[in-house]
């Protein structure tokens, strides 16, 4: 489960989808899930309806459109702020029309319209994704659409990302996860709307995307049922053709062969800007045993091919002995989802309650800000709280200085020098010993 913003644009979110016959895209949709809410013909045909999680208004018009539409109770107030930070309507109400409609786009031309008529709508009760436990996105009965799976996001593709980025920040979205692979790509919600930011040019339109441990299983479902235009990819991924000339995206959440890869279950801390992801020798063995060297690069934060091949020596090399053991917690930023660095502790002698310190920021853009300051207050209390420690060490080359300033800022004493204690980049380095006692801890 994530920690979501506050919606600005309005109160209830839907995707409004153009239609030339209404009853055609009703019996479309109620094969992938969807049911009936409403409908009406003023202020002109539309049916409204809902899988338990996403809305959609269908409306009557011969040209093809989708938009993310909000439904907002003082729309005055919000396009009014809108405007202020330089959002441009490409639409606005007239004074006489009866429901107040405004319409923008991104960057990219994705349609957002706003409109002021709430009376009688209601935001579906869910849970979507976002609100789900991971755990459960592997229980297909936990999911509310039995038929297609769990709504995930509209993907939307993107030139740039990151001035696709700024611009939804704009609109009160925040990042929950950014990723440089296969492209660069993220997700982004404002608390009601799930929005996928693709810079790819593997597709060029709009699409909505369902997810689902037992994909392959559904899409055969769907087949059998008869419903047309489903082209796959493989048998657990596909994209269906909507009557509309619109596109849904059908993803497996395990592997190519429908099956969903175990859970990786860490322990968290929180701090304000962060969150740490322990990782254990367990956690590794899991990780290289049914991940892909991609995905253990995002999980890591690893930029290069080089620092996926020392993680995987690490690994092969054996982790941990009779006597020692290691936990290192990755540094993932609220904001954006990446993972910057690590910290935690190695040469982890339990039976004599004491270990050494390690820090390290991977992101340059990310250093200077106090994250790693952040996350070692974090780990130094779990440390001397949960791990029994009763000292903590650190080992600093002498010219370090910002690490040398670092541990000094949390009680670290010096205790010594270590002669020629380091192998780095080819030299042999000094360490000057510090260490924190149990007694001495007074964060």
């Amino acid at each position: 489960m994530q920690n979501l913003p506050t919606p600005v644009l309005g109160e209830i979110t839907a995707l409004t989808i153009t239609t030339t016959d209404l009853e055609q895209s009703l019996a479309f949709y109620q094969m992938l899930g969807f049911s009936e809410l409403f409908r009406s013909n003023w202020p002109f045909p539309w049916i409204q309806i809902s899988d338990g999680v996403l809305l959609i208004m269908l409306r009557k018009d011969e040209k093809p459109y989708m938009a993310l539409t909000y439904y907002v109770k003082d729309i005055n107030k919000v396009t009014a702020g809108l405007e202020q930070k330089g959002i441009q309507f490409e639409m606005k109400p007239g004074k006489t029309d009866p429901v107040k409609r405004y319409l923008m786009r991104s960057p990219d031309g994705l349609a957002i319209s706003l409109v002021n008529v709430t009376e009688g709508f209601r935001q579906p009760p869910g849970p979507g994704m976002l609100q789900m436990d991971h755990k459960d996105y592997f229980n297909p009965e936990k999911y509310v659409n039995k038929t297609s799976g769990l709504y995930g996001e509209l993907a939307h593709p993107v030139a740039d990302l990151e001035k696709s980025l700024a611009f939804w920040k704009l609109l009160g979205f925040t990042a929950l996860s950014t990723f440089t692979s296969p492209y660069p790509w993220a997700i982004i919600s404002d608390g009601l709307s799930v929005v996928g930011l693709h810079q790819t040019d593997e597709f060029n339109y709009p699409a909505i995307t369902f997810f689902a441990a037992d994909m392959q299983a559904k899409i055969a479902s769907l087949r059998k049922a008869g419903l047309k235009n489903i082209k796959e990819k493989d048998a657990a991924n596909a994209v269906i053709i909507t009557p509309e000339q619109q596109h849904i995206f059908l993803y497996s959440l395990g592997d190519n062969n429908g099956q969903a890869k175990p859970e990786i279950k860490t322990n968290m801390l929180e701090t304000k800007r962060l969150w740490l992801i322990e990782v254990t020798p367990d956690v590794y063995h899991q990780l290289f045993t049914t991940r892909s060297e991609e995905e253990i690069m995002e999980f890591m934060g690893l930029n290069t091919s080089e620092e996926f091949r020392i993680e995987k020596e690490k690994y092969t090399g054996g982790m941990t002995t009779y006597r020692t053991s290691f936990k290192r917690f990755f540094l993932k930023v609220k904001d954006t989802g990446k993972v910057i660095g690590s910290t935690g502790f190695h040469n982890w002698y339990a039976m004599h309650m004491r270990a050494e310190l390690g820090y390290a920021l991977n992101d340059e853009a990310s250093k200077n800000k106090g994250y790693m300051k952040e996350a070692v207050a974090a780990v130094i209390k779990y440390g001397f709280e949960q791990m029994g420690l009763n000292r903590i060490e650190a080992f600093v080359g002498p010219g370090n200085i910002p690490s040398i300033l670092l541990v000094k800022g949390y009680g670290f004493t010096e205790e010594g020098r270590l002669r020629e204690h380091f192998f780095k980049e080819g030299e042999l380095e000094d360490a000057i010993c510090f260490a924190l006692l149990k007694s001495e801890y007074n964060l």
